[in-house]
């Protein structure tokens, strides 16, 4: 029996075609459209707040608010675009609680603000079911709770415990919930991309001396879970930047040693880091390589 592979049976790379770039651009622009939709009316509510009667500026909030939302229920629409048209209906609520506050003063907190916010849009994000707006819903709720924490000095630890909370609300939820709209494997690596970011940052503050070493056992948590998820995956992108994010920390051993008052290196010194930076660098190229190639396989 003949084992040899021919070039057909190859598994070929994916790449986006004609009908994926179109859907692409249709959510770019429809993303964009709402975005500065929301834009447009915040800024004409900031320029005319002076020359407005305060129940003009509730008014013209409400029937927005109404409009978009008579348009989510009666047009009919693809559902790409209804999940962007309701994303814009919730900031518009954003939009109307604002001005709510600013007219009557009530001098609430912010957290009250974010939490009402999160609270009117509690239905509609879960009835529109798409992951951007569970993120934003996410955010909202965490700006309302943040408030009630003492963050003195656990800032960072707290951004990783949320970020950590959004990747496992939108790897499990789907388990849970039938209907649950399960986001693209694209979007879950750019979460843990950021989430490995800040906790080699951490890392790398903590080496150069600034005042982050309470949140380096989170960080350690954190960068442990991204390297367990890139190599569960298989995720190449993820595993290449781990071999950024530990090249960056010894980057920044390597400074601190240079700037210890007991060693002078100088010229030597520099030459010492450079080729052991680049042989780094070459050795992570071959590595991730190497992994690549293993995985493809």
């Amino acid at each position: 029996m003949d084992d040899s592979i021919t070039v057909s049976q190859v598994e070929k790379p994916k790449f986006a075609d004609t009908k994926a770039w179109a859907r692409f651009l249709q959510v770019f622009t429809l993303a964009l459209g709402s975005g500065l939709m929301l834009a447009g009316v915040i800024f004409f509510f900031a320029y005319n707040w002076e020359s407005l009667h305060r129940l003009v500026k509730l008014g013209m909030a409400v029937a927005l608010i109404l409009a978009v939302f008579s348009a989510v229920m009666t047009v009919k629409m693809k559902d790409i675009t209804r999940k962007i048209t309701v994303s814009a209906l919730c900031g518009l609520v954003g939009v109307f609680w604002a001005i709510f506050g600013q007219v009557y003063q009530t001098k609430a907190d912010s957290y009250v603000f974010f939490l009402t916010w999160a609270a009117c849009i509690l239905v509609w994000v879960f009835v529109a079911d798409f992951y951007p707006l569970w993120a934003f819903f996410v955010a909202l709720v965490s700006a309302g709770v943040m408030p009630f924490l003492d963050v003195s000095g656990w800032f960072t630890t707290l951004l990783m415990l949320y970020a950590v909370a959004w990747i496992v609300f939108f790897i499990f939820a789907p388990r849970f919930l039938p209907n649950f709209f399960a986001p693209p494997s694209r979007f879950i690596t750019l979460l843990v991309a950021v989430e490995f970011c800040i906790a080699a940052s951490v890392v790398c503050l903590v080496i150069v001396g600034m005042d982050q070493a309470r949140n380096l056992l989170m960080a350690f948590v954190v960068v442990a879970a991204a390297i367990w998820y890139a190599l569960g995956e298989r995720n190449i992108l993820l595993y290449s930047l781990l071999f950024v994010g530990a090249l960056s920390v010894l980057q920044c051993l390597l400074t601190k040693l240079y700037f210890i008052k007991d060693f002078v290196f100088d010229i030597g010194f520099l030459f010492f880091n450079l080729v052991l930076m680049t042989g780094a660098l070459v050795g992570s190229i071959f590595a991730i390589m190497t992994q690549n190639r293993k995985w493809k396989k």
